[in-house]
């Protein structure tokens, strides 16, 4: 069965989740026009297709490090399937990298219970956050994150809720300098900012809604099962609980502040959401669930394929 295949965390499991989203963005590509295709063009396609593979790998470590779920690939599975059902996320590589450093933050985020190196985690977490705002200029609201993992914490001190905006000060400052040497100007900042777009025509598309329509309910579902559990967790375990909450929903508020919406600014909301949906799956004790919803990601893909 396929729960027992996936329970297990094998190197043979990563080796086919990262051949399926490498083969997915190759033949993505097919629709594109490379009259002109060269050197630069190959590069950049094994180089998004390697961030592809890496962001896989990226998200067990954040995972396996933190014990967000069990020993198993289910969370890389749900990730690996929900960005195959939305073919636009490859289209968008500053998407894909924003991701990426998105996660690296996240993956100092979820060590802030740790009493060790405090400091250089938020202050790791903020640059990784303000890089990952160059690429997507929203991705700063996953400042929230950091603040509640502080304030969350037992035993916090006051000066930690100032690195961050040291960490905006100090990028802001440098990147000024640079383009008013180069360019003698101030202006980059005005097109550094994104506007919102509430231009939701393609989710009229059922090959969008759906995928759309599966995310949201998973959403507000896993925020129902977080909230009510949360209760009879040990203490211990509460921070990066409910940290995962605060992620998931602020990933949301990215996503709703995208520029474009062809179902690409969703990339944001998937690793939280499948860490989330992971972590409920393995704690169910009905088999035949966790079978079906294993079948029903795997299938989706194909089945949008067809609509």
């Amino acid at each position: 069965m396929l729960t027992s295949f996936f329970s297990k965390s094998n190197p043979v499991n990563f080796l086919l989740l990262g051949a399926a989203l490498g083969i997915a963005y190759v033949i993505s590509l097919f629709r594109k026009d490379f009259s002109e295709f060269d050197l630069w063009n190959f590069l950049e396609i094994v180089a998004v297709a390697g961030l592809l593979v890496f962001t896989i790998l990226l998200l067990n470590f954040i995972v396996r490090k933190n014990n967000l779920t069990r020993k198993n690939t289910f969370a890389a599975l749900i990730f690996t399937a929900y960005t195959l059902m939305i073919p636009a996320i490859f289209d968008h590589t500053k998407i894909i990298i924003a991701v990426v450093c998105c996660l690296f933050a996240l993956r100092r985020i979820f060590s802030l219970p740790s009493e060790k190196n405090v400091e250089k985690k938020i202050l790791d977490a903020s640059l990784w956050l303000v890089l990952a705002s160059f690429f997507h200029f929203y991705c700063l609201i996953f400042f929230v994150v950091i603040y509640f993992a502080v304030l969350r914490r037992p035993k916090t001190s006051f000066r930690y809720l100032f690195i961050p905006p040291l960490a905006i000060l100090a990028v802001t400052s440098l990147t000024t300098s640079y383009f008013y040497l180069t360019e003698n100007s101030f202006a980059w900042f005005e097109r550094h900012v994104s506007t919102v777009s509430f231009d939701f025509g393609a989710y009229n598309s059922f090959a969008l809604l759906i995928p759309a329509s599966l995310f949201i309910s998973s959403v507000l579902w896993i925020c129902f099962y977080r909230l009510v559990k949360v209760g009879s967790m040990m203490r211990k375990e509460r921070p990066n609980f409910l940290v995962l909450l605060v992620i998931i929903l602020s990933a949301l508020a990215v996503s709703l502040g995208s520029a474009v919406k062809d179902g690409s600014e969703m990339y944001f909301l998937i690793p939280p959401l499948a860490i989330a949906t992971a972590d409920y799956i393995e704690n169910r004790e009905e088999l035949y669930i966790k079978e079906l919803y294993i079948w029903l990601v795997m299938l989706l893909p194909v089945a949008l394929l067809l609509i």
